[in-house]
């Protein structure tokens, strides 16, 4: 029996925050990991990977107007982000071709991403909703708002969510419409996929596919991609 063709996917990059949690001038995903912006890696996973006909980069609105001349190159869709998350992704899709299947959501701030874990979340968001996640492995405690313990869940149930998150593009665009006409403030896609009705699967992310948020995280990113490179040599 032949194998089923890969799906025609887009991904939708998003990029759109003031990014200012690093402290200093530049925005966190335009700082250089390695000699290149960590943008720029991020997007660079899914400009080259076969099965993702379309790259929108959602960014800061003066940003979008006015893209540094190394994105222009990468040949993407630029698109400004709103005013909280949700709003950039719902910006971002609309600019996703309707031809395509499955679109494939992912922070900015993760340069790492492989082809591994972007295969794995394709695969399966042709008939539902896929996240990248790795099992918690720290013990977790529930608080309440006076800091004191309320519970501790047990850990075998809990995964650590990262990006790309996949869906059904068609799918995930009614969600995100009813989301916005009820006044749901989105701050992750598969919430928001679930919330009406979608069925989300884990599959295996990565340890290293980490976000970019405070300091010192370029530095540990820089030795994971140390790591990676002498891996694929």
């Amino acid at each position: 029996m032949p194998s089923s063709p890969e799906p025609r996917a887009a991904a939708i990059v998003v990029a759109g925050g003031a990014g200012t949690r690093l402290g200093g001038e530049v925005r966190k995903q335009y700082l250089h990991l390695a000699g290149v912006p960590v943008l720029l890696r991020a997007l660079g996973a899914f400009v080259y990977h076969p099965a993702i006909a379309q790259v929108v980069a959602v960014l800061p609105a003066d940003d979008a107007a006015d893209p540094p001349a190394w994105l222009t190159e990468l040949g993407v869709t630029i698109t400004p982000g709103g005013a909280e998350r949700g709003d950039s992704v719902w910006n971002g899709l609309a600019c996703v071709r309707e031809d395509l299947d499955c679109v494939l959501i992912h922070d900015g701030a993760r340069p790492l991403v492989t082809r591994g874990v972007i295969d794995r979340v394709l695969a399966a968001s042709v008939e539902g909703g896929a996240i990248a996640a790795v099992p918690v492995t720290d013990t977790i405690k529930s608080v309440d708002a006076e800091g004191r313990v309320t519970g501790t869940p047990d850990r075998a149930a809990l995964w650590q969510a990262q990006t790309p998150q996949g869906f059904p593009r068609q799918r995930l665009m009614d969600a995100y419409r009813r989301a916005r006409e009820e006044g749901v403030v989105a701050t992750d896609d598969a919430a928001v996929f679930e919330r009406y009705g979608g069925v989300v699967r884990v599959v295996p992310g990565a340890a290293d596919n980490l976000k970019v948020t405070r300091p010192g995280d370029l530095e540990v990113a820089e030795a994971l991609l140390r790591l990676q490179l002498s891996a694929e040599s």
